[in-house]
């Protein structure tokens, strides 16, 4: 991916920079920093102490602002970037690596001048002083996150360390309790960042810490800006009008089965955090106002924070206008986006070149997961190269190991009609993922406006018709889905329509039969059933034969040995699922040693209860969905 260069200017002058003697006039102050093993952009460090009331937690922030100067040359660069990027093998720093990752960074030993955010709390972890100052650190030590937490034992700042990490635990339950949905974990071991974004990957009590003590000093400063009515950066979120209440979405977001479905759902609720100068709130957070301050090395919007904030602190006017602020605001947006986009196509180009050499190697096709191989299939499709795959398709249709997203596609993306008409003899021995089929090209076919079901008898047997409105026209079958039950009435509509789409054969709701409704609603019971079972033979005789006439293959899961780690929750979540079954209920009892969870799952005409038992509620819940697996495993194996 290419970046922005550095003019040469920029980067003489940084390397030749002398920081003023008049910086050291100012307090110093104590901290340390605790960032990742390979960090060179040191711009925060902490520090706190006890009070008799409560504590004082101080974030001592890298004072960026006295060195780049609006209008300046680093302004300008700033400017341009707007944020450091970070990659695998490196990053392109906002300023230039001499300021960034040396005169300006906060290294171990080294005088450094700050801006200052020292907040006092009570003994409830509640905000009741915030002090802003300049003034000059000597980092006393480097911490990595791993040798932070290791510290809390064996260094003579373990103390320290565990008295910081208890209030940071502090700051969290309380802003759990005041209703926060950003900056908390998953029941998967993710977190949701400030913004409610999913973030993935391992975070530690030392990363905590961290998250805590800088959302609080970014509060801080926001509330500080508020109070004085100063038009700043505010770091703005909001959630759409569809959004559920802050309870109900994170109570949500646990029941859901997986990762995916949790991104997905967030990105329906939540818009994106903008930064503006008029004071909005942040919905993720829960608080009136915030900020970003506490990274002027690598934001923009943090460095023009800290101009204001120092303009205000030595009572000069701010050096910038409000209509400046959403000009800065909107720049930075846009520039984000043009950061998202270019990474985007970087990364779809690198997938190109894996997924052409997947399409290439039989042996690779073979090997791929559901999810890789899907990705490989949409590539497929769109560059028109599907005659490579055909043969792995066909073997992974026959055994029921491609997902509902994929027999969507082979029918909705293609014009291939041989596999469009294995996948619909595949539906036929499958005939719920029909709905499936309908319900993702709902959201998906662009020219698709609404779906609904058309039903002409409340009792059984039960009349339906699909119909699809595309493109202002309603396109419905011949015939209607008939059965003794509304649901699998439904699931035959669905079906039904799309063999019709298949044989271009829809119709127009006038063009539709009407004897079947006749027989459905005025017909007697016995008549009722006559229609019904030549309506079905009538269908049969329309199906296309089964692709196979192997038994249909049994769910992985239910085959699938059960060990120790894995999470028999989201196993069981996916099982029902894939089979269309109610979800699993859960009930938790306390007991003497932890916690008795109850989980029961209607399946296969039996109620399947399982019950586990735990000192953590997570864990009793884990052991009870394993319970229920064990016992359909039982059961698949005693009916062969």
């Amino acid at each position: 991916m290419t970046t922005l260069r550095f003019p040469p200017q920029a980067i003489a002058l940084a390397k030749t920079l002398t920081l003023q003697v008049t910086l050291w006039q100012r307090p110093q102050v104590q901290g340390i920093t605790i960032d990742g093993p390979d960090s060179r952009d040191l711009d925060d460090a902490i520090w706190i102490e006890s009070t008799a009331t409560g504590a004082i937690l101080s974030v001592h922030i890298a004072d960026v602002s006295e060195i780049v100067t609006p209008n300046s040359v680093f302004d300008k660069v700033a400017i341009a970037r707007t944020q450091t990027r970070y990659f695998k093998t490196g990053n392109a720093p906002m300023l230039p690596r001499a300021l960034s990752e040396d005169k300006l960074s906060l290294l171990e030993y080294q005088d450094r001048p700050t801006l200052t955010v020292r907040v006092t709390l009570d003994q409830k972890a509640q905000i009741k002083n915030t002090e802003i100052f300049e003034s000059w650190l000597r980092s006393s030590k480097r911490f990595t996150y791993q040798e932070a937490e290791a510290a809390h034992t064996d260094s003579i700042f373990g103390e320290m360390l565990s008295h910081a990490q208890s209030w940071a635990e502090r700051l969290y339950q309380q802003r759990l309790a005041d209703g926060a949905i950003g900056g908390r974990i998953t029941q998967f071991g993710g977190w949701l960042n400030e913004e409610g974004n999913l973030v993935s990957g391992k975070r530690t009590n030392s990363h905590l810490l961290i998250q805590e003590f800088m959302i609080l000093a970014n509060r801080a400063a926001a509330h500080w800006l508020a109070e004085q009515d100063t038009p700043a950066l505010y770091r703005n979120h909001t959630a759409r009008a569809i959004a559920p209440d802050r309870e109900l979405m994170y109570q949500t977001l646990l029941s859901l089965g997986s990762v995916s479905a949790i991104r997905q759902r967030l990105q329906g609720w939540l818009n994106r955090a903008d930064y503006g100068p008029t004071l909005v709130g942040h919905f993720a957070l829960n608080l009136p106002a915030y900020c970003h301050f506490t990274s002027p090395i690598r934001r923009l919007a943090d460095l023009i924070n800290h101009r204001i904030v120092k303009a205000s602190l030595r009572g000069e006017a701010s050096p910038y206008t409000k209509t400046e602020l959403e000009q800065l605001g909107q720049h930075i947006a846009q520039v984000t986006l043009d950061i998202e986009q270019a990474t985007s196509d970087y990364y779809k180009a690198e997938h190109q070149k894996l997924y052409q050499s997947n399409l290439q190697d039989a042996d690779q096709l073979q090997g791929l997961d559901a999810k890789e191989f899907s990705r490989v299939l949409k590539y497929g499709i769109e560059n028109k190269e599907l005659g490579a795959i055909e043969l792995e398709l066909t073997t992974r249709l026959e055994f029921g190991k491609l997902p509902v997203k994929d027999l969507h596609l082979l029918i909705f993306e293609t014009q291939n009609q041989l596999l469009r008409e294995k996948v619909y003899a595949y539906l036929v021995q499958n005939i719920s993922d029909a709905t499936g089929v309908i319900a993702i090209a709902s959201a998906q076919q662009s020219d698709w406006e609404s779906f609904d079901y058309v039903e002409m008898s409340q009792i059984s047997p039960f009349v339906t018709w699909l119909e699809v409105r595309v493109n202002g026209e309603v396109q419905t079958t011949i015939q209607p889905g008939q059965h003794q039950r509304k649901q699998s009435a439904r699931h035959l509509a669905c079906l039904m329509w799309i063999e019709a789409y298949i044989q271009d054969a829809l119709v127009s709701p006038l063009q539709r039969t009407q004897t079947a409704v006749a027989a459905g609603v005025e017909g007697t019971q016995e008549d009722s059933k006559v229609e019904q079972s030549a309506c079905e033979i009538e269908q049969k005789e329309m199906m296309l034969p089964p692709l196979t006439a192997k038994p249909k293959p049994v769910h992985p899961i239910l085959t699938k040995t059960l060990k120790d780690g894995q999470n028999f929750i989201s196993l069981l979540g996916e099982l029902c699922q894939g089979l269309r079954w109610a979800s699993p209920e859960y009930k938790f009892v306390d007991a003497d040693d932890g916690f008795v969870c109850e989980c029961k799952l209607e399946a296969l005409n039996e109620q399947f209860v399982g019950e586990g038992i735990a000192p953590r509620k997570q864990l009793a819940k884990h052991r009870a969905a394993r319970a229920v697996l064990e016992q359909l495993q039982g059961k698949i194996v005693s009916s062969f």
